[in-house]
């Protein structure tokens, strides 16, 4: 069971961020992919390079549907002799069901660890996947012009690390403060682009994987529908929740994805949007509060179409 707190969750925010605490990431499990055959074998499956990712390296994939909709979030660790994948423990079944169908002949195996994830803003010693979304490697790309630091890992063990513990919404503030997804903002259409994971999660110079074709039309030739942008609510105190609706004016144009109150900047919310929804305040419907609040563009409007990559100031969205 994910505790959300500890009692003090603003105070638990800071010392996460400084490495001084960890969170226990039970919404989270870890697979185990063993075998000869194993790096060529998920190379082939998902959307990041796993064939060079050298002993104890750790990099993040996706397993797309074939028209490009994201439907696993792989933390991928090299370790000694097999590969260990963190992933959302309510997607696990489905996604080892799925995993197993496709082995055929190839020499791997696929079990459920009953090792644990702890997540921490320090070095640890120990196998653990270290979140490369503010690092955007040469074979990725990001839309964001600006990137928060976010020097998060995921250590994989039996016990917990010496330090203090923090709940979960420590780290949900945190992330969504950097704007960074997870698996459980997504819904049915979600696009990696959408969420600007082709910065940690796409290879783009790969060979072919599920969901290539569309990604790369995408990525080339049009533009992702919608954004993923962080609002600061007015109401330093007011909170938000997932489902929560985002209007402009009259007129509905997102989702709230995740909302927390940070222990620096209030209360925030990560949210996803119409492509085409300006650049302005807009507001969150909760329940029958609405609260006014300012956007922090992270995905803009113009992303997609690779031979020109967007940059905000390049162009101008009107609440005309």
């Amino acid at each position: 069971m994910t505790l959300e707190h500890f009692g003090n969750p603003l105070l638990e925010q800071r010392k996460l961020q400084e490495g001084k605490a960890y969170v226990e990431r039970s919404d989270q499990v870890v697979l185990s992919i063993a075998g000869e055959d194993r790096a060529s074998w998920l190379h082939a499956l998902v959307s990041q390079d796993i064939l060079n990712l050298g002993p104890g390296e750790s990099t993040e994939a996706l397993l797309l549907t074939p028209q490009g909709h994201i439907e696993h979030q792989l933390k991928v660790i090299s370790h000694s002799e097999e590969l260990l994948v963190i992933t959302d423990s309510t997607r696990s079944e489905a996604l080892i069901e799925w995993l197993t169908k496709m082995r055929f002949r190839a020499k791997v195996s696929i079990t459920k660890t009953e090792l644990r994830v702890f997540g921490v803003f320090a070095e640890t010693a120990g196998a653990s996947w270290v979140d490369g979304f503010s690092l955007v490697p040469k074979s990725s790309v990001s839309y964001a012009t600006e990137r928060a630091q976010f020097s998060y890992r995921e250590l994989v063990a039996d016990a917990p690390p010496e330090l203090e513990r923090a709940g979960l919404m420590a780290y949900q503030a945190l992330r969504i403060a950097a704007g960074r997804p997870e698996i459980s903002d997504i819904d049915e259409r979600s696009l990696p682009h959408e969420f600007d994971w082709l910065s940690s999660a796409v290879h783009l110079t790969k060979g072919c994987y599920r969901g290539q074709e569309s990604v790369a039309k995408v990525h080339n030739l049009g533009h992702p529908p919608r954004r993923l942008a962080i609002l600061h609510l007015e109401q330093g105190d007011a909170l938000c929740a997932k489902g929560d609706e985002v209007f402009y004016q009259d007129k509905k144009v997102g989702t709230v994805l995740a909302g927390a109150l940070h222990f620096e900047l209030g209360s925030i919310a990560l949210v996803l949007v119409n492509r085409n929804t300006p650049y302005l305040d807009l507001a969150v419907h909760s329940g029958e509060s609405v609260n006014p609040a300012s956007q922090q563009v992270l995905v803009p409007a113009d992303a997609g179409k690779a031979a020109n990559l967007p940059r905000p100031s390049a162009f101008k969205l009107s609440g005309k």
